[in-house]
């Protein structure tokens, strides 16, 4: 039960991924999207940490949690929200879980044989977060599909952990 929570939260993630790409340029409904799968990835991170109370807290996870929860209650209560606002709320949250990646694959010792994995993907996170958030108005159209691909390695990096490898990602 404990692992299933959060291969849930990752398919949830995919599944906002996959939508990215098969929308054909348009980022107008993906804003809503993130908002709810995040906004639902958050709550599966509360409950997987409340049956987890009496386990020591990694508190990675408690950063990814606020970073889905900020993140997606910020897409729905701005007043002003665009598609703009939307690549600058989505650039935050890779840039935060790239962080978490980098921080997991150098410090921590149990991801010592797959330190070059966390390490590139941490990277490559945060640096597409920075693309993302500078993209000028002639290359809008292929915004989503970075988008969508950068959701779909990250969840699929997740889906490794902890289905094939049975530990948590961070």
């Amino acid at each position: 039960m404990n692992l299933t929570l959060r291969a849930i939260r990752f398919i949830i993630l995919l599944l906002s991924g996959l939508a990215a790409i098969f929308l054909n340029q348009k980022v107008d409904g993906f804003s809503g999207l993130f908002g709810i799968a995040l906004t639902i990835s958050a709550a599966l991170t509360v409950i997987y940490l409340f049956l987890q109370f009496d386990k020591p807290i990694n508190e990675k996870v408690v950063m990814e949690l606020i970073a889905d929860g900020f993140s997606g209650i910020v897409i729905f209560t701005y007043p002003q929200s665009d598609d703009r606002f939307f690549l600058v709320v989505f650039s935050f949250w890779i840039v935060w879980m790239g962080i978490l990646c980098l921080a997991s694959g150098l410090l921590d010792k149990k991801h010592e044989k797959l330190m070059w994995l966390y390490t590139l993907l941490g990277i490559m996170f945060v640096v597409f977060g920075f693309i993302i958030m500078n993209y000028t108005d002639e290359m809008f159209n292929s915004a989503i599909y970075l988008v969508g691909f950068i959701m779909n390695i990250y969840s699929l990096f997740g889906l490794y952990t902890i289905l094939l490898r049975k530990s948590e990602l961070y």
